[in-house]
């Protein structure tokens, strides 16, 4: 016999890019569980946004399985003799084993036939099982950082505030943070905050639905993109020959943000358009999680999508509230560009000196001496021209720069875009400018790789500038802790070099940079390899490269990335 079992964790608002993974998590380690405690599944889904986390299980067993352990004992010939009799010896063991000689085997080892005992285990009703499953399931769910609460010592992504579970019409009954699990959940928090009684799983997506919660995220993600079609069809109708600004990431987050979604169009004045179309889109992307509309040509046009929570009443007010916010926004914008603009990039290098990088590593004026001459070094040894060459050190000396302006210190994610855009305001060379932009590059996992030599040696040199003072100061990331994002600089690394095809030294890279900081510490270089070692792994293993494989090149060396990989 089967039941359909269902857990819903309701919580306080996490962030939204997060869910995804947690949700995938949570299917993984309930697959693990379930199997590991022997509990039989047809199969595992999950569901949810950021204020709940929801397990759905198909045709769960109610009774664990029954477990059948096979104990190895002493030689054959101890316990029973050529006749197939039990042994004095082997009246002893069964005796002081508590069995009868029937369950007892013989099984052929290396050493030869040994006996062994059979002993069962009778499953354990589902329900009796599933109270301490849930909770380990529960501490399993790891968080990029995690909130305590209340008096106890539970630590969670957000605050637990309900917990739905249900195995066909039964409660299964236990406690995790203080909460104590029913079978109540709530609908939408604005449209139908009241609690809602859940007979039975089988209900529970049409009883949501029905409270204006769309609880699967690809069903919520295709409903906002049918609406998105809708409007730019009747942008269309109206002469203008509008698309959407591609963005999965911003589609994901308001994906996982709202839980009945409707979505609107703005509009913004007009003279905004002369702005740079990176500040457009951090203006309307960044703090109102609006889709930029653009043109067949990628030209922005003064429309912005935007997402609201629930259905359409009160629109006309939100849409307006909506444009007041943007229009002072992108004032703000207007106000920074024309301030920053007032004195060229290269005369704000100076100024450097005024920020702080680390106490133990100086200021970014310092590391922009580094970067220039490592820079240059790298240039050299990989036999670029002397172009090549000047263009990098002059983008090294400028790459910083923009953390001085206006438009950096409120929007931080336009760092080296906005570089770039001054550097080309400035009269720089169009290579030095997007060197400049391109010294961030990967920025997160599956980004962009620079494209220009230049901008790619200066990437290198940024990263691993980065990677060995942190590692001097002792900033090196333990279990999930990784604040200055050392574990992304490092894949960058790896990843750069492969992707030109570079013959460079690791050990070379990493030595030019301890002199650099004039460091005398051998663990520094030691630790820092061992940390890129884990980086090389990662790359051939997304590569398809089975892991005795990875192991045995690895043993022999990694010092040259590309010749790692040819191995």
């Amino acid at each position: 016999m089967h039941k359909t079992l269902l857990l819903e964790i309701g919580v306080e608002e996490l962030p939204p890019l997060l869910v995804k993974g947690i949700l995938t998590q949570l299917k993984e380690n309930a697959e693990r569980l379930f199997t590991s405690s022997r509990l039989d599944y047809k199969g595992i889904s999950t569901f949810g946004s950021s204020r709940r986390l929801i397990l759905w299980e198909e045709k769960l067993a109610v009774q664990q399985e029954d477990k059948i352990d096979e104990e190895i004992g002493p030689p054959r010939k101890v316990v029973i003799d050529e006749n197939n009799s039990l042994t004095p010896n082997g009246e002893k063991y069964i005796k002081a084993k508590r069995v009868k000689k029937e369950d007892i085997g013989i099984k052929k080892l290396e050493k030869g036939e040994y006996i062994y005992i059979k002993r069962k285990t009778k499953g354990k009703s589902t329900l009796n099982v599933l109270p301490s499953l849930f909770i380990e399931l529960v501490n399993s769910l790891h968080f990029p950082r995690v909130m305590k609460w209340g008096e106890g010592d539970f630590y969670f992504g957000r605050p637990i505030r309900s917990i739905l579970t249900l195995f066909g019409k039964d409660i299964v009954q236990f406690e995790v943070a203080g909460v104590t699990s029913d079978r109540k959940t709530h609908g939408h928090r604005y449209l139908s905050p009241s609690p809602i009684s859940v007979d039975n799983p089988e209900k529970y997506f049409s009883l949501l639905r029905k409270n204006w919660v769309i609880i699967d995220p690809e069903e919520r993600k295709g409903f906002i993109l049918r609406q998105i079609n809708k409007i730019i069809s009747s942008l269309k109708e109206n002469g203008y020959q509008a698309i959407i600004l591609e963005d999965a990431e911003l589609l994901e987050e308001v994906t996982y943000l709202v839980e009945y979604p409707t979505l609107f169009l703005g509009e913004f004045n007009h003279q905004f358009l002369h702005l740079p179309s990176p500040v457009l889109r951090a203006c309307l992307r960044d703090y109102q999680k609006h889709f930029s509309v653009i043109d067949d040509n990628s030209r922005p046009l003064p429309y912005f999508l935007g997402v609201k929570e629930g259905d359409d009443r009160y629109l006309k007010g939100i849409i307006e509230g909506n444009q007041r916010v943007l229009n002072a926004r992108l004032t703000d914008a207007k106000f920074f560009l024309e301030e920053d603009e007032k004195s060229p990039l290269r005369e704000k290098v100076t100024f450097l000196k005024e920020i702080v990088v680390h106490k133990k590593l100086g200021s970014y004026y310092d590391k922009t001496l580094r970067l220039t001459r490592l820079g240059g070094k790298i240039a050299s040894f990989l036999k670029k021209d002397e172009n090549i060459k000047r263009r990098v050190k002059e983008a090294a000396y400028l790459c910083k720069a923009d953390l001085l302006t206006q438009m950096v210190k409120e929007f931080p994610n336009l760092q080296g875009i906005i570089g770039k855009e001054y550097a080309l305001y400035s009269g720089e060379e169009p290579l030095v400018a997007e060197a400049i932009f391109e010294h961030r590059l990967p920025r997160v996992s599956g980004d962009n790789l620079p494209q220009t030599e230049e901008g790619a040696i200066l990437a290198l040199v940024d990263k691993i500038d980065t990677l060995v003072g942190s590692f001097w100061a002792g900033l090196i990331p333990s279990g999930s802790e990784d604040p200055w994002g050392l574990r992304r600089e490092a894949q960058g690394v790896v990843d750069i070099i492969i992707d030109r095809g570079w013959r460079i030294s690791l050990n070379y890279l990493i030595n030019e940079c301890v002199k650099a900081y004039k460091i005398d510490d051998e663990t520094v270089n030691s630790s820092l390899k061992e940390f890129l070692k884990v980086r090389v792994a990662n790359l051939l293993r997304t590569k398809g490269v089975e892991t005795n494989q990875i192991k045995a090149v690895l043993k022999i060396g990694f010092d040259d990335v590309n010749d790692t990989l040819k191995r």
